[in-house]
């Protein structure tokens, strides 16, 4: 147990050198892009920011050092390392993935199709079980994050539904820059001083070239930079809900692959396997996640009687009060509430306090009060489900950077 309690002490020295490296700043930057995008279609959809690109910044980037931490220590423990695995090409092809769809964002695809490359045209010459045990293991973080604020700063928009017409739903979009560790392998009769000697067992995943005894075989720790991405839809189930069993199939997937990729580093036929699946279950987790989502009975419809509470605003009155979304407000100030036009109808006369009768997903009947004696209550500060069928709905996904470069270039070209 002592060898692995000296890498993970030398796991920590060694990413804190990450923030030297220009890729991660790169990363911050194409981040920091995504994260603009979805707070203009917040601010499109709900006429206002709830939060800023740089609050969304800052909470990806503290999870994403924490998530590094963990994905580093795995990586050492299986004994992954970076020699001969693609990631250049692996980062070339994920960025332009990006430019097709941001959520193709995703090393899974790149790594399926730069392992294929591989297989199937001999170019380039890579470690796949290498490439794909990084895939695992980045997903094996991703699936971490996810669970732990995969449903964090969520954004409400509207969809049609063909059954019950316009309906809430939350659009799940995280992005995460990743510091992480990966090994290289170097071979030297001297041992240097500072070296952990590992059990005889070790490394689980056997280096690309490297055959026989292990015993002359170095292993030196890099700091690397990886990006994940993370967009889901929640309309049957709640975000938390949503995000949570997302993480759990991902786990799942993750573990899966991982040992797959262990197994195809001592047989070379699992390699075909292990290319295929990455990407493949990938994407059928995410097809099957939105088919079921789309098939199941949305949550936030509007009541024949009140109105649906889809989402509140953080520090205003709504929440204050303890208003949740879901929750159906019934009544205010002893007035029956039929639609927003009754609650427009009392917050306009500005009252010094407001009592409110809801009715929870659970069924349960509260009353709730607030109260502002020196400037009244003009809003409660959320936001509704319409009732109104004519009511214009968004786009759940942040569109082509490609398809909305084309489109300008179209619309130039035309004016010209």
């Amino acid at each position: 147990m002592l060898p692995f309690v000296d890498l993970i002490m030398m796991v920590l020295q060694s990413i804190i050198t990450v923030f030297i490296n220009p890729l991660f700043w790169v990363v911050l930057v194409l981040v920091f892009n995504q994260y603009q995008k979805s707070t203009v279609l917040e601010e499109r959809m709900l006429g206002r920011q709830r939060y800023s690109t740089w609050e969304r910044m800052s909470g990806s980037i503290i999870t994403g050092l924490a998530g590094g931490v963990v994905g580093s220590i795995v990586m050492v423990i299986v004994g992954v390392t970076l020699d001969n695995t693609g990631i250049l090409y692996v980062w070339v092809i994920a960025i332009i993935l990006m430019l097709i769809n941001p959520r193709y964002m995703c090393f899974s695809y790149a790594g399926g199709v730069v392992a294929l490359s591989s297989l199937i045209f001999g170019f380039p010459v890579i470690d796949v079980p290498a490439l794909m045990a990084i895939v695992a293991i980045l997903h094996l973080v991703e699936s971490m994050l996810i669970f732990l604020n995969g449903s964090r700063q969520s954004i409400p928009v509207f969809m049609e539904d063909k059954t019950y017409g316009v309906v809430g739903a939350f659009n799940l979009v995280r992005f995460w820059p990743i510091p992480i560790i990966i090994m290289t392998v170097v071979s030297s009769d001297i041992v240097p001083a500072g070296s952990v000697p590992m059990p005889d067992w070790w490394p689980l995943l056997k280096p690309m070239g490297v055959t026989g005894d292990m015993e002359d075989v170095m292993f030196l720790m890099l700091p690397v930079v990886a990006a994940l991405g993370y967009s889901d839809i929640a309309m049957a189930d709640t975000p938390v809900k949503k995000s949570r069993s997302s993480a759990m199939n991902l786990f799942a997937y993750s573990v899966v692959l991982l040992a797959i990729s262990v197994l195809s580093s001592h047989h070379r036929s699992l390699q075909w396997l292990v290319a295929i699946f990455g990407p493949m279950f990938h994407e059928l987790l995410i097809i099957t996640g939105r088919r079921r989502q789309k098939a199941g009975i949305p949550i936030y419809t509007a009541p024949d009687s009140g109105v649906r509470v889809l989402d509140i605003f953080s520090g205003g009155a709504a929440q204050k009060m303890g208003i949740s979304s879901g929750d159906i407000i019934t009544g205010i100030n002893g007035r029956k509430v039929e639609g927003e036009d009754d609650l427009t109808a009392v917050l306009q006369q500005y009252p010094p306090y407001v009592w409110v009768d809801i009715t929870t997903l659970e069924g349960e009947t509260r009353t709730l009060e607030f109260s502002s004696y020196s400037e009244g209550v003009s809003r409660l500060d959320l936001v509704v489900v319409p009732k109104d069928s004519s009511v214009s709905t968004t786009a759940v996904e942040i569109s082509s950077p490609l398809k909305r470069m084309l489109g300008k270039w179209r619309r130039r070209r035309n004016h010209t």
